[in-house]
């Protein structure tokens, strides 16, 4: 007696934690918030193309962060750099990134980092600003960079890494544009646009520099054989298991104007002939984002992280639990609004992002705008045994649930137990490598489908834990909209819900009788 209630004690304080644990993570959701107006009397747009950055190098200073954005006015234009000590919650201006060579302004496209290492004589810690120094008559295109060592105060010139000619995305003339700052192999990496190639409309390459003021000649990323073809806007993220992706928008694409495409690897001065475009971005339902991609890897979301690209065709974020294989993208929605060049940036509880979005390009006055979502915190993650089977594991196959010994792959038989959809106070089961994709019964079958946010779905795909009906230190688990129906196993090969009470045989009861792991 002794041993059962204190393993019955156990489990209730680990359901209880389990409880907390996913009442805290969706209390620190935040937005959508406003960091800046542009006012009526700026030129439109007022705002575009905001980045962030969030301090890991700075001693006593990491987590603060540091957001800039496209700034359109009438006089010289500068980069505002604003910084928040809260999360990202709230946001002050502290400075400015200003043109203090070429007299013309900081007018496009800015990019903020942090050297995690030292270069040359720029210590780990030093932060870079890039952007595009272009003339109120936009006739040149310069890319510089600039510094900046107490934490986002103040900034000065370090070099100047490109330059082109109008600022035209036309074709007819040869502009750079986009930078994307990275550091690999003990080189800082700048990625960027370029149409000074005459046999390309426009090509993406990079240079690599051992100290911040010396280039390398431009080697090219993408340069499709096909020259009227545009790529652009590249971005680069490491992944946990040291590949590297890199997302591009690609103009002309066969799957769609501006289609979003990746490529993956171990080296990224090198994704592989640059005549090869590479993989088309598709989600398992079939929606192909477009048009300024920005990725990121989150690590703490489950066994491989999560890749989260956004884009200018949607609000949502385009997910890839397995590092990056091409048939198990899903998309899930997010409070930011649309905009054309939106950022994400991973914050400090390693599972969830800030969003930013400087608004859509055109000539109204936009605000740039920010929110928070949570990717999924792999602490909520379990697998769920079958009382009745040991060794048999609650797991997707085909998108249809089941219980199978050795489930494989693995991550089939993981799920993320967070608060329910219709009901934070029942529980949701969330797969960790279809994120955004949730068991529901459907017909009183269990199947995995992507949450499409509608009430029947959010209701289908909520359960109340209960006492195991065959052990009660074990689970149950009840429907939320059949309350006297609950989840349980079939003969292996399939899972529904069905009504079960105290009176059932006890077969049904141990199929509706589950462990916790």
């Amino acid at each position: 007696m002794g041993k059962k209630i204190k393993r019955m004690w156990i489990k209730t304080i680990g359901l209880a934690l389990l409880a907390c644990l996913m009442i805290v993570g969706e209390a620190n959701a935040f937005g959508p918030s406003t960091m800046y107006s542009s006012p009526s009397t700026d030129p439109g747009p007022g705002t575009l193309y905001p980045r962030a950055i969030r301090l890991q190098y700075n001693g006593t200073s990491n987590g603060t962060m540091l957001a800039t954005f496209e700034h359109y006015v009438n006089g010289t234009p500068t980069f505002p750099v604003y910084r928040s000590t809260d999360g990202g919650v709230s946001w002050s201006k502290i400075s400015e990134v200003s043109d203090t060579v070429n007299g013309w302004g900081l007018r496009y496209q800015p990019f903020l980092y942090e050297l995690p290492q030292a270069i040359g004589s720029l210590p780990a810690g030093t932060l870079l600003c890039a952007g595009n120094s272009i003339p109120s008559d936009l006739s040149q295109t310069k890319l510089d960079l600039y510094k900046s060592t107490d934490k986002g105060l103040t900034w000065t010139f370090v070099s100047s890494i490109a330059t082109g000619g109008r600022a035209d995305p036309s074709g007819a003339y040869d502009p750079v544009w986009e930078p994307f700052l990275l550091v690999a192999n003990n080189k800082l990496i700048m990625y960027y646009s370029d149409e000074r190639d005459a046999a390309h409309n426009q090509k993406l390459v990079h240079v690599t520099s051992t100290n911040g003021t010396a280039w390398s000649t431009p080697v090219e990323d993408i340069a499709l054989a096909d020259s009227t073809k545009r790529p652009g806007m590249t971005t680069v993220a490491k992944l946990g298991n040291g590949n590297y992706i890199m997302t591009y928008e690609y103009g002309g694409s066969p799957n769609g104007n501006f289609a979003v495409y990746y490529k993956i690897s171990s080296n990224p001065e090198n994704f592989g002939a640059a005549t090869d475009p590479g993989t088309l971005l598709k989600t398992r339902d079939g929606v192909v984002p477009s048009s300024s991609p920005y990725v990121v890897w989150v690590p703490g979301t489950g066994p491989n992280g999560t890749i989260a690209v956004t884009t200018n065709s949607s609000t949502e974020l385009f997910l890839n639990s397995e590092n990056g294989a091409s048939d198990t993208w899903t998309r899930v929605s997010t409070v930011v609004p649309q905009g054309y060049s939106r950022a994400i940036l991973p914050l400090a509880d390693n599972h969830s992002v800030l969003i930013l979005s400087g608004g859509p390009l055109g000539s109204g006055h936009n605000s740039v705008t920010y929110g928070s979502k949570d990717l999924g915190d792999a602490a909520l993650l379990h697998q769920i045994e079958s009382s009745r089977y040991a060794g048999y594991y609650i797991r997707h196959y085909n998108f249809l649930a089941r219980i199978d010994t050795n489930p494989s792959p693995i991550n089939d038989s993981k799920f993320r137990m967070v608060p329910g959809l219709a009901d934070s106070t029942g529980v949701s089961f969330e797969s960790v490598n279809f994120p955004g994709y949730y068991l529901r019964h459907y017909n009183y079958v269990m199947q995995l489908s992507r949450n499409d946010g509608t009430t029947t779905f959010q209701q289908d795909a909520t359960f109340y834990q209960t006492a195991g009906l065959a052990n009660s230190s074990q689970v149950s688990f009840r429907s939320y909209n059949f309350p006297t129906y609950y989840l349980r196993q079939l003969s292996y090969t399939s899972m529904r819900i069905d009504p079960i009470s105290a009176s059932s045989a006890t077969a049904d009861k141990q199929d509706a009788t589950f462990i916790i792991h």
